[in-house]
Order: structure tokens, then C-alpha cells, then sequence
């Protein structure tokens, strides 16, 4: 089947499917007309609208015993005739898009875009700060101006220093949970399971702007061992991405994949993508690829087994996500460390204490109907992977971690790496003021550790990543000059300065023998520059995180896009 995809007749205009081939409809079934396409929606119960949407069938005509469907290709031929449904008319699947974009389309888009604000708001980051936050904003920068014009400019520096300190303890205990632990974490596999037993899976596969890894992407994706009949891949294109069009135009696809367009609408995010295409999605497991992914082909398989033999309340699955140039320079190094801590040591501590897991941005498996249940992603979150890790776990469902592993690209270009990493630091901060409007019941749903977990792995790691240089720098003042900048050596200054200074320096070692032990789980080895030249890379953390705080203020949800297609290295497919 060729690509059946939109182009445009005006920038503003609807969109129209133009398929390169005529359908061929069956000899024995009527063909409906387009013109009588759109009458059939008028009056479609919520179930009829999955059917369509999901199905590619629609009901043409009821009787007292059975209602007689109209199906759109051979996918949906076969979905129907197995689900004992009377089949009496075709219709060309693109006369059934258009008629579904006209009829449907903004209740589609609405629902992607406003269903958790309606459903959840206190989870939603649609509005930045509660009321309640916004006045304890207010009273704490009431007090820092107070203590700044009151208090002595040396106790001053030692209070904020002492409290930016214990950010920076939060992380050093997330980093001694991973290099306390003694052995390598044993991997429990899933029998696999017959491909008469495999479920219906669903692949979303969110591009923009991505031509360059797009051939890349086509072949990972046929690679997938799955059985061709229970796949259902959705390659989702934002309306105004002409290039994308354009590329897929021009490719001939399989029958179980699907383009879906995504109206334009703000906020252009990826999440705002997901929830669009979720509502055509009709696995009863799914799972999200990005455009420069090239996952292990059976990882599918790994998962639908470990789901099967999961607890009810095992809402997702995480795959480790590794890089196929991590080797291309000192930036990917780094970036291959920070991965290496990331999914060898500190998502697998995650799962064996029990706490809420920060969800990857891809290789993540849902049961679909648990992730309908929570509304799926919130689009106003520009890391909409953690903050879903943690609504998952404030909702009761548990998440563990595949064996299976997704190679990308590591971001090789300084720039690039800036827009990215301000991009996760703006959504930590997202995700942290969200969840924490209501903390005496976040701390219930979650629990101690959990509610601990939260506030290192959000607020720690940006309140770190702003101040670090500053403490750090005035730390080395302070070892090499003997006293606090202004002379001052008063016994309580000089103890608050040595402890801070002690948690600087154990959480830099234990950072870097967090580094060396992911590594080492990844055999690699005799990369001690890399790990001696980590503060640097923090540094640059640094100015990405003042950059987040700049686009929280005036670009809440803007979505800073990371582009693929630099490296050098390709994988062989």
C-alpha cells in the first residue's frame, strides 16, 4: 500500500488524502460514494466512534438482530469479518479519513488537547502555579529580600549556600542508591509467547521535521518481529510539516501502517501528538518510538510477554535507550555516561525500592487501557514522560523496567544540546509545581520515599544544575583563601562552608563513581577523561538551566525541537 497522505491545497486550507493508487474494492460488496460518506456520522454512539476511528468501519446500516458495516481496506476487512461483524459495503479509505477530519476532527483535537485539563486539572501544567503556589511564591521571596537586606551579605551567603546544599544531598543519595548496591541486578525473562497469543500492539511514532532519519526510521520499524496482522503502526506528521509530507508521499508502506495528521493547534508539542493519535490506536498494548529510535527487533515480543505474566496493576514497561555514537565525540560522551547512570543503575534501584520511575521519552510499553483511563499525556508538559512516571504511580499502577534495548542518536551539537536539555530542565519544573499543589496528598498516594523521589529527581536536579558553579566556585574560594569573601571567620560560618563543601565534594565523587559503574555495565572502559571532566559538562547543565528558567516565565509550553540526522555513524539495518 502506497502512503495515503494529506497535501495542501492552501496553508490554511483542510487537508486532502490523495492516495497514488486506485482502491480496489471487492467484487460482491457495494462501494459507497463520498457524497454519502459524511451522512453516516450523524448519528454514531460513542462506540461507533471507536469503531471507526480504531477499525477503519463504520455502521451504514441497522436492523433489529445485527447492523451491517461499510470497511475501509483490507486491515479493516479483516478486523471486522474477526469480530463477526456484517460486512456490506467498502469505502475508500480516503474518502473515510476526510469524512472522520470534517466530522470529527475537532472533537479529536479537543480531547487530545483539553481531556486531562477537564478530567484531572489539578495534574495538568496547563495553568504554572496554583493560587496557594503562587502566594507561597510570593512569601518566599518576601523573606529571601528581607534576609538579603537585613542579614549580614557573609551569614546570607552561608544560609543559601547551606540550603542549596541540601538540594545537592538529595542527589548524592539518589547516586549512592545506585553505587551502594553490590551486584548486578538479576533479569528475569518472560516465556515468549506464541504468535497466535501475541495482542493486537500499537507503535507511535511522533515526527517532525525529521526527514533526514526518516529511510532510517522506515527500516528499524520493518524490522520489528512481530506478526504482521496484530501490528498497527502510526506514523504521526503535524499538519504543517510540508518537508515530512512530502517525504512520505513519496514511500510505499505496508498495510498495518498509518499516517495521521495532526491538525495545527497549539501548543504544537509532542504529547498534544500522542493523545491525537491514541484515539485511532487499537492495540491492547502500545508503545512509543521517536524518529531517529532503532529498537532491538523482538523488544514487542519481550514486552507483550512480560506484560502477560505482570500484575494487573503494571501499567508500563521502560526499555533501555543506549546510543549508536556515543563514541563521536567529548558531548556524546557524556551524554552516554548520564544514560549509562540513568538506565543501568538508577532505574533498576527505582524498581527494586519501589519508587515512581521517571518515564524515558520513548520505548515505553502501556496497556493502551490504562493509559485511556489517565487521559494519556499532558500536552502542556514539555517532559510529558516523567510527569506521566509519576501520575502512574499517584493513580496506583507500577512500572518496571524491559530487557530489551532502543539505540538513538546522542545529541552531537552544542546548540542542539542547549534547546534539549532546557527543554527537560523547563519540564522537571513543569512536572514538580504540578504535582506538588497538593503535597500532604501526593506524600499518601505515593508515600515517603516516593514523595522524596519526586523533589530530587525534579526540583534537586534543577535547583542543582542552576547553582552548582556558583557553590562550587565559592567553595574553592573558600579552601583556598582560608575565609568567607568578605573576612568573616566565625566559627558557625566556617562550619556551615566545611559541610557544604564536604556534600560538594561527596556528591561530585559519587557522581563520577555513579558514571564509572554504568559504564562498567555497559562494557566500556578507558574513558577516565570523560569521567575526570564531568564538572564541565555540569557547567554547560548549568547555562541550559537558566535558559529553562527564561522560557518557563515567558515560553511555558513551547517546545524547544531537538533535530537528528548529524552523526556520521549509522546503524546497518
Amino acid at each position: 500500500m502506497t502512503a495515503q497522505i494529506y497535501q495542501f491545497v492552501h496553508a490554511e486550507e483542510a487537508l486532502e488524502y490523495t492516495p497514488a493508487h486506485e482502491h480496489q474494492a471487492s467484487p460482491d460488496l457495494a462501494v459507497l460514494p463520498p457524497e454519502l460518506i459524511a451522512g453516516l456520522f450523524d448519528r454514531l454512539s460513542a462506540e461507533d466512534k471507536r469503531i471507526v476511528l480504531q477499525e477503519m468501519a463504520i455502521p451504514v446500516a441497522c436492523l433489529p438482530n445485527y447492523t451491517m458495516y461499510g470497511v475501509a481496506g483490507s486491515i479493516a476487512r479483516k478486523i471486522a469479518a474477526a469480530a463477526g461483524r456484517r460486512i456490506v459495503a467498502e469505502i475508500d479509505p480516503t474518502d473515510l479519513k476526510n469524512a472522520v477530519r470534517f466530522k470529527l476532527g475537532a472533537e479529536i483535537l479537543a480531547h487530545a488537547t483539553f481531556s486531562l485539563l477537564r478530567k484531572f486539572p489539578h495534574l495538568s501544567s496547563y495553568h504554572r502555579l496554583s493560587v496557594a503556589q503562587f502566594l507561597w511564591f510570593c512569601v518566599l521571596t518576601l523573606i529571601v529580600g528581607l534576609a538579603y537586606a537585613f542579614l549580614d551579605w557573609s551569614i546570607f551567603c552561608a544560609a543559601a549556600s547551606f540550603l542549596g546544599g541540601l538540594f545537592f544531598l538529595s542527589i548524592v543519595a539518589l547516586r549512592a542508591l545506585c553505587v551502594l548496591e553490590i551486584k548486578n541486578p538479576q533479569k528475569h525473562s518472560a516465556p515468549p509467547l506464541s504468535d497466535e497469543d501475541l495482542p493486537v500492539y500499537s507503535v507511535l511514532v511522533p515526527v517532525f521535521r525529521e526527514v533526514k532519519v526518516l529511510n532510517q526510521l522506515i527500516r528499524a520499524l520493518m524490522r520489528l518481529h512481530y506478526p504482521e496482522e496484530k501490528l498497527d503502526i502510526k506514523i504521526i506528521v503535524e499538519q504543517n510539516d510540508l518537508a515530512m509530507h512530502k517525504a512520505l508521499g513519496g514511500m510505499r508502506l505496508p498495510d498495518w501502517f498509518d499516517v495521521i495528521v495532526v491538525p495545527c493547534g497549539s501548543p504544537q508539542t509532542k504529547p498534544r501528538a500522542l493523545n491525537y493519535a491514541l484515539q485511532f490506536a487499537r492495540g491492547s498494548l502500545l508503545t512509543i518510538f521517536d524518529a531517529e529510535d532503532v529498537p532491538e527487533p523482538d523488544q514487542l515480543r519481550k514486552a507483550a510477554a512480560q506484560f502477560a505474566i505482570a500484575p494487573a496493576d503494571r501499567a508500563c514497561l521502560q526499555a533501555e535507550l543506549a546510543f549508536y555514537n556515543s563514541n563521536e565525540n567529548w558531548l556524546t560522551r557524556q551524554f552516554t555516561v548520564e544514560y549509562a547512570v540513568l538506565f543501568k543503575l538508577l532505574l533498576p534501584a527505582f524498581v527494586r525500592e519501589g519508587l515512581p520511575l521517571p518515564l524515558g521519552g520513548t520505548s515505553n510499553h502501556f496497556r493502551t487501557a490504562i493509559l485511556r483511563r489517565l487521559e494519556g499525556w499532558d500536552p502542556y508538559n514539555v517532559t510529558e514522560d516523567a510527569d506521566l512516571g509519576f501520575r502512574l504511580s499517584r493513580c496506583g499502577f507500577t512500572t518496571s523496567v524491559l530487557d530489551s534495548v532502543t539505540y538513538e542518536e546522542a545529541t552531537l551539537v552544542l546548540g542542539n544540546w542547549f534547546n534539549q536539555r532546557a527543554r527537560w530542565l523547563k519540564g522537571f519544573m513543569q512536572t514538580w509545581l504540578v504535582h506538588m499543589r497538593h503535597p500532604i496528598k501526593l506524600w499518601r498516594e505515593v508515600g515517603l520515599y516516593g514523595w522524596f523521589a519526586l523533589q530530587a529527581i525534579t526540583l534537586g536536579i534543577v535547583i542543582s544544575a542552576l547553582f552548582h558553579p556558583v557553590l562550587f566556585g565559592y567553595a574553592i574560594y573558600v579552601l583556598v583563601t582560608g575565609h568567607l569573601m568578605d573576612g568573616t571567620d566565625s566559627m558557625f560560618l566556617t562550619v556551615v562552608m566545611g559541610l557544604n563543601i564536604v556534600v560538594l565534594s561527596l556528591g561530585s565523587a559519587v557522581s563520577i563513581l555513579a558514571g564509572a559503574k554504568g559504564l562498567k555495565r555497559k562494557n566500556i572502559s578507558g574513558w577516565w577523561f570523560i569521567l575526570a571532566t564531568m564538572p564541565v559538562y555540569w557547567i554547560l547543565i548549568s547555562i541550559a538551566g537558566w535558559m529553562a528558567i527564561w522560557q518557563l516565565v515567558c515560553k511555558p509550553h513551547h517546545w524547544n525541537k531537538t533535530s537528528h540526522g548529524h552523526s556520521r555513524f549509522q546503524l546497518r539495518l
